[in-house]
């Protein structure tokens, strides 16, 4: 088997679906490759508790150091002492291909075609940094909100220069890819790009839990692109259905992990009743499988929602907006997109009024996802591509 380094957080017993996507193509290469595991332990968590990883030959750590000012904050800076070991790790690993999990670490990659310019090296772009800055600073150009100005400017400097060089770039969402290819690459670029779609993993509940009168928002709740949404459900969409949660007896559920101090105040401050904080839970998908429908109104966001794949899988049906469904291929009947507060609002209405349509749709969402997405089928082609 050709020898492989694998570069990641630690991903181990962490939840989130970008963990969900590490556990995926490291259990995908420790079958298929004689992998060693490199982790980044980030300067900025040196308390974070790293759970024991397994399926390795070799395991080896890295710590990053605090970023410049002119460096982008989501890209690693590296002592030279990490750099050398870095080498030193090469060097005796003598890999033959470097995969790197995200962008974030991804300066370590000149070091890999220097080290060992025989190597292919595979970065993983489940996320454009530069597209999360932009829609930030989009939504709200405003002086308080300069910071994604300042950060998407650094960070589309990074990317220009980045999928310019001579690697292999995966990304999940064909839209960036496309966005990528027409912003940065220069005619004379020869690295390659392709399409790793995030995977749907089919589960079945022991206990199918009885549908409850709840719509269901979950997600990360301390990301900004979160809290955006929950602003937008707050401000624009919920005063256009609250009669209708009313005089159904309905409720929707905000459930997720760390939730910030936003949207309790959000709450108390516009008197919400028929809007509930769960913050985390013990089991998502139980809370996914007892809820009428789910409502995820995003305006911030890259790569693909791994949430709209959990949600498939236990055949409930989805209202989200444009860019919560982009880079995936839903038809009408599979997932209900919507941009407007009017329109996202009126869908809602219009599924709490129509069960059958919402179950018809959750059954769809479900086919088309597992034709397209399941596990087993992305296998096959991350081995091709990783491969070829």
């Amino acid at each position: 088997m050709k020898k492989l380094l694998y570069l990641d957080v630690p991903f181990a017993g962490a939840t989130g679906g970008d963990k969900n996507r590490s556990r995926f193509i490291w259990e995908t290469l420790t079958s298929n490759f004689d992998a060693d595991l490199l982790l980044i332990k980030r300067f900025e968590h040196p308390d974070e508790k790293t759970n024991p990883h397994s399926g390795y030959k070799k395991l080896f750590l890295l710590k990053t150091k605090k970023w410049s000012f002119f460096s982008p904050r989501i890209i690693f800076c590296f002592s030279r002492s990490e750099i050398k070991r870095f080498k030193d790790i090469l060097q005796n690993g003598k890999y033959e291909i470097v995969f790197f999990r995200f962008a974030s670490p991804s300066r370590l990659a000149e070091i890999v075609a220097k080290t060992l310019p025989d190597s292919k090296i595979i970065i993983d772009i489940d996320m454009l940094f530069s597209r999360l800055s932009e829609l930030s600073w989009n939504l709200n150009p405003t002086f308080k909100n300069r910071y994604y100005l300042i950060e998407k400017i650094k960070q589309q400097i990074y990317e220009k220069r980045l999928f310019n060089l001579s690697y292999s770039f995966l990304f999940t969402n064909f839209v960036e890819k496309e966005i990528v290819e027409n912003r940065y690459v220069e005619k004379s670029a020869k690295g390659d790009f392709d399409i790793l779609p995030n995977v749907m993993k089919e589960i079945s509940l022991k206990n199918v839990p009885v549908k409850e009168n709840y719509i269901l928002f979950f997600g990360g709740l301390s990301s900004a692109a979160n809290e955006d949404a929950f602003k937008y459900l707050i401000s624009d969409i919920y005063p256009l259905i609250t009669k209708k949660l009313t005089e159904n007896k309905l409720y929707i559920k905000i459930v997720g992990r760390n939730p910030t101090p936003i949207y309790e105040y959000l709450l108390k401050k516009n008197k919400i009743k028929n809007i509930i904080i769960i913050g985390e839970v013990a089991n998502i998908n139980t809370e996914i499988a007892k809820v009428l429908f789910v409502v995820l109104p995003l305006r911030i966001a890259s790569g693909t929602r791994t949430r709209m794949l959990e949600v498939a899988n236990l055949k409930v049906a989805v209202i989200t907006t444009s860019i919560g469904a982009e880079g995936f291929d839903f038809s009408e009947d599979e997932v209900i997109i919507r941009d407007s507060a009017e329109e996202l609002a009126e869908e809602i209405k219009n599924l709490i009024d129509n069960p059958e349509r919402a179950e018809k749709i959750g059954e769809n969402f479900y086919r088309k996802c597992k034709k397209l997405y399941l596990e087993k089928t992305v296998v096959k082609e991350l081995i091709k591509k990783i491969n070829s």
